[in-house]
């Protein structure tokens, strides 16, 4: 038990509704921390995140729109930030950190960040968006640099992310927490599973379910290729592919292309319509892409099929044995490799073999990505903030 209830305030301009914000905000809950948000929505009517790194003039309308909502938080944050003991900088907080740092620390509060990504490794690694060398990529990984550098701890996803970014930022490992995705528990969990009815098409028909934003991590392109394969051998399947994004003309393109019967896009689905489709699925496919980014991440999608005991295939990578901790809690396959994507499948016809994966996959995700066990790995922090009365932290930090 704490001395007293740590106090961590959510601040800044943070995406409310991204899945990563609400699992960590669920885990400091769940780990006894009392909670309060200062947020200002700048980004809920952001309809296309891209482009300000492929136009100069989106650029700078976001630098206006961001200093015009800093300067809002600035008039709002006085009180909030005198009763914390620490302050949570969600994603994306890149600016938010670079921007608050100093005042943060004035009012003697501890700076965590919790990025998810870093600008570098989206933007000029993965997607490919802005040119290596540019001003834009030195000016993201400036912002990067001084982000990770501000905080006092930082939360990656996996032991990988963590090393990458503190090369990147030139600090310390011992600043970092690797604290796992997770899911929304009350929309993801083996429960939901009783709201799928009788099947609605041939039940011989292996049920393979993709969902994402189509970046080039996701390796949706593997995907298309591998239905294609055993479309040409005969083998019964239906693909259902959901989400919009990048790549996403440029597989339906293949798709329509290789004259593909099988597979059905769908449009982008409200997020608890996502549990629906997983308990649907026979088969839930994580990600395939070889970029350095897909290797050192597990993505949303893997913990909420886990979380649901769906059976899943995904690439393997340092990321994804690291979260199995030796289980086969799925079926791995190299990445980018669409051979190898339709032998996966055709071996999970069997359904005992899909119910080891499935029931591997449950048991993993409560031992180490459940709130109840990610709030472990935040406990040691909070215990050091509930020891420290907060009159003495401002005095020390004045």
């Amino acid at each position: 038990m704490f001395a007293r209830p740590p106090r961590v305030l959510r601040f800044g301009l943070f995406d409310a509704r991204y899945s990563r914000n609400r699992t960590t905000a669920a885990a400091f809950s769940a780990a006894g921390a009392e909670l309060r948000e200062l947020r200002i929505p700048m980004l809920d009517d952001l309809s296309d995140r891209l482009q300000p790194s492929r136009d100069v003039g989106a650029l700078a309308r976001l630098g206006i729109r961001l200093l015009r909502s800093e300067l809002r938080l600035a008039l709002a944050a006085p009180r909030p930030l005198a009763w914390a003991d620490a302050v949570l900088f969600g994603y994306p907080g890149q600016w938010d950190v670079a921007f608050w740092a100093p005042l943060v620390r004035r009012a003697g509060c501890r700076i965590v960040f919790d990025p998810l990504v870093t600008l570098t490794e989206t933007f000029v690694e993965d997607r490919q968006l802005v040119a290596p060398g540019s001003w834009r990529a030195r000016w993201l990984r400036l912002l990067d640099r001084q982000a990770l550098r501000a905080a006092d701890l930082i939360l990656a996803d996996t032991p990988q992310q963590a090393t990458y970014w503190a090369a990147l930022a030139g600090v310390s490992l011992d600043r970092f927490v690797i604290l796992p995705v997770g899911v929304d528990e009350s929309l993801f969990g083996s429960h939901r599973c009783d709201a799928v009815g009788a099947r609605d098409d041939a039940p011989e028909r292996l049920r393979v379910l993709f969902y994402g934003t189509y970046s080039p991590l996701h390796g949706a392109e593997t995907i298309v290729d591998a239905l294609h394969r055993l479309e040409r051998a005969g083998e019964p399947i239906s693909l259902v592919m959901i989400g919009t994004g990048q790549l996403e003309p440029a597989v339906k393109g293949r798709a329509a292309a290789l004259g593909l019967r099988a597979v059905e896009f769908v449009q982008w689905v409200p997020e608890a319509e996502l549990a629906h489709w997983i308990a649907w699925a026979d088969v839930v496919l994580g990600i395939f892409g070889a970029t350095a980014k897909a290797a050192r991440v597990v993505p949303n999608k893997v913990y909420q099929a886990m979380a649901m005991g769906a059976a899943i295939v995904t690439r393997d990578s340092p990321a994804i044995r690291w979260l199995a901790g030796g289980e086969e809690i799925a079926r791995l396959v190299p990445p980018a490799d669409p051979d190898a994507l339709a032998e996966a499948l055709r071996e999970l016809r069997m359904p005992e073999r899909r119910a080891a994966l499935a029931a591997a996959a449950r048991a993993r995700y409560e031992a180490v990505a459940s709130d109840r066990a990610r709030a472990s790995c935040l406990r040691p922090f909070l215990e050091d903030l509930s020891r420290v009365p907060s009159g003495r932290r401002r005095k020390a930090n004045a």
